[in-house]
């Protein structure tokens, strides 16, 4: 993990994060230990780490909980669970809240630093599994992926969840016109767009051709409303900055997922679909006037 230095360590344990810490800073790693869960949630939140390294049973938020949570805060940062009671274990549970592996108490500092080694192996096979090649977001892989993972969380939770649908207009009459190279760009400029708008923490996807999609994570109806609001804005703002032969502009739709009425992943995107059909629709109206 030549490229993944920063771990913060959670265990109630105080004396096993002292080994760890000295163990993993022997080999170059910055190491930070908490005993807290709770303490860690908010540390995380404030500061990037590559990776989060925590128990299970700990007072208070279990470590299932605290990856979960602190997963939806930094979503690219790894995660590694330690146990000490195999049979409670849920592996389908870690997975599904955002661990990367697991590793059984008590363990050598050899055998810690190869699941280190594999974490990041395994993350590197996933990014190139699930990436969009040319925006470099998720692709359609990657984002049913995610979508399935939080559609599992806000059943949990009982969360109402807010999905976009956005289609690039008039992409075939930008590669008609000046070519599908200056089409690449506009599918660029608009994934920029898209990660200058939302938050680290939510899900952004290329679907295929001119197709985008987001997930923005723990938002209202309001605060969709915003995002929208801004993402328009920041179009408009990217359309007057530097010499284009084209041009962006999108048709939005939202869809809302409701545990307590509980679809598909791929019934919400035709929901969303749907409501931006309708918006493009009504665009052209405006325009042929």
């Amino acid at each position: 993990m030549d490229d993944k230095k920063t771990i913060i360590i959670v265990d109630d344990d105080v004396s096993l994060l002292r080994v760890i810490e000295a163990g993993l800073s022997s080999h170059g790693y910055q190491c930070m230990t908490v005993p807290d869960a709770e303490a860690a949630l908010e540390i995380i939140a404030g500061n990037p780490f590559d990776l989060l390294l925590t128990d299970i049973v700990m007072p208070g938020m279990d470590g299932f909980e605290l990856t979960a949570k602190a997963k939806r805060l930094r979503p690219d940062m790894l995660s590694i669970i330690m146990t000490g009671f195999t049979e409670d274990f849920s592996y389908d549970r870690a997975i599904e809240g955002g661990a990367s592996d697991f590793i059984k108490k008590p363990f050598t500092l050899q055998e810690l630093l190869i699941r280190l080694q594999i974490a990041k192996f395994q993350e590197k096979l996933l990014k190139m599994s699930v990436t969009d090649e040319l925006t470099g977001l998720y692709n359609r892989r990657g984002f049913f992926a995610m979508a399935e993972r939080q559609l599992k969380l806000s059943n949990r939770h009982k969360e109402i969840m807010y999905l976009l649908f956005a289609d690039l207009d008039n992409l075939k009459g930008i590669n008609d016109t000046h070519g599908h190279l200056e089409g690449d760009l506009a599918l660029m400029g608009m994934s920029r767009v898209l990660e200058d708008t939302f938050r680290q923490s939510d899900i952004i996807a290329r679907m295929g051709g001119d197709e985008f999609v987001v997930i923005p994570i723990g938002t209202t109806e309001e605060g969709a409303g915003v995002a929208i609001s801004r993402l328009n804005k920041n179009i408009d703002g990217y359309n007057v900055k530097g010499e284009k032969k084209h041009l962006l502009s999108i048709s939005i739709g939202l869809a809302c997922y409701n545990p307590e009425n509980p679809c598909t992943v791929d019934d919400l995107i035709r929901q969303a679909d749907s409501s931006m059909y309708e918006k493009k629709k009504q665009k052209k109206g405006i325009n042929s006037d």
